[in-house]
This record gives C-alpha cells, structure tokens and sequence, in this order.
C-alpha cells in the first residue's frame, strides 16, 4: 500500500515552488507557434550556454541557485537537462509534436512531481529499492498527459492514437529509472524524447497504414 510521508505538508510547498519554476518551460510551445521552430531553437541555444554558465559556477560553490534537490548539490541540476530536452525536442521533432511533447514535460512531470512529493518511493533515481514510481503517480502522469494531448489538439492537430503514444512515452520516461552506462537518466531529458519519438512513430504508423 502506498504510504504518505509525516513531512508531507512540507514537501508538497516545496516541489510547488519547484514546479512553478518548471512550468516556464511553456515558453518553449508558445514560442514554436509564435516565432516559428528555428527562432525557438536559438533563444534555446542561448538560454543552455547562460544556464552552462550558472552551473559551472554553482558545482565550484560561487554561486547558489535556489529550489534545487539536496541530490543535485554536487551533480548538474535537472534545470540543465530541462533545457537540453527541450533543445532536442524543437530540432528533432515536428513543429506540432514537439508543442504536446513540451506541454507534457511542463505540464504533465509538474501533476507527477506534486503527487509523487507526498508519497514514499516516488524518487526511483537516487539508487533506491524501487524501479518504478508508485501507481498513484504512474496514473497521473499518464492522465495529465493524455489530458494535455487532448485539449491541446484543437491547436496541434494531433490524432489521439497519437497524443496517446505520446502519454505512454512520456509517462514511461518519468516513472521507470532508465540508466546508461550506470547514470540515471533525468527525466526532464527522458520526457519530451521519448513522448515525442513516440508520437512520430505513431504518426509514421498511420500514414503507412
């Protein structure tokens, strides 16, 4: 049984201000509909070299940047992988993919981390007993960015076998610990490539069906 943690109160205004901060992510769709996919991507480029720069400084303790994991104090912060993965997404993915894609990582990993904030076992990334995120999670992960694929298909276009892919790939990215070379994947990288990946695949399915 799912259990909730004593200092729950605390941890849920905690990841609030986290998500909130998170949640600028938005930015990203809105300028890919505004400005247009190449604009996007170079205001991109120039917000990861800043976002470089404040790192470097924050990992040799000159700088102290606020709302980031105990975790991460010795370790690049997930805001830089947050901005990689969206660089990522813009340049790989269709225009319109890659708006659900973001709104997922925004959106969708804010509903996630506010629930799992309450929860025990919901960080899988730090080398505990757990591979997958408790079920509560997992379904409003996945129900937010089905939600998020729905709503957002009246500017997308996107089909819902398509924005469903794309809630399986991005909820799979944001519940399983996945690791390369024995380092945890960040799942602000993980979410919009792999939601994304998805949703292309399912659209070349369509299309050749």
């Amino acid at each position: 049984m799912w259990k909730v943690i004593p200092e729950w109160r605390a941890a849920l205004k905690k990841e609030i201000r986290r998500k909130a901060i998170h949640i600028t992510g938005l930015s990203v769709p809105a300028g890919i509909l505004i400005f247009g996919r190449l604009y996007t991507a170079a205001m991109i480029a120039v917000a990861l070299l800043v976002a470089l720069a404040l790192e470097a400084g924050r990992l040799r303790g000159k700088i102290s940047l606020p709302e980031t994991r105990e975790q991460e104090q010795n370790k690049v912060a997930g805001y830089v992988y947050y901005i990689i993965g969206s660089l990522l997404t813009v340049v790989l993915f269709q225009p319109m993919i890659a708006v659900a894609s973001m709104l997922m990582l925004s959106l969708g990993d804010a509903v996630s981390g506010i629930v799992g904030s309450v929860l025990r076992d919901s960080n899988v990334r730090t080398g505990g007993e757990r591979s997958v995120k408790p079920f509560p999670v997992v379904s409003a992960m996945f129900l937010a960015c089905l939600a998020i694929g729905y709503f957002s298909s009246a500017v997308t276009h996107l089909s819902f076998p398509v924005y469903l892919a794309g809630a399986v790939g991005a909820t799979v990215a944001d519940s399983v610990a996945l690791f390369f070379r024995n380092r945890s994947l960040d799942d602000n990288l993980t979410i919009p490539i792999f939601a994304g990946f998805m949703m292309s695949l399912a659209t070349w399915l369509g299309s050749a069906i």
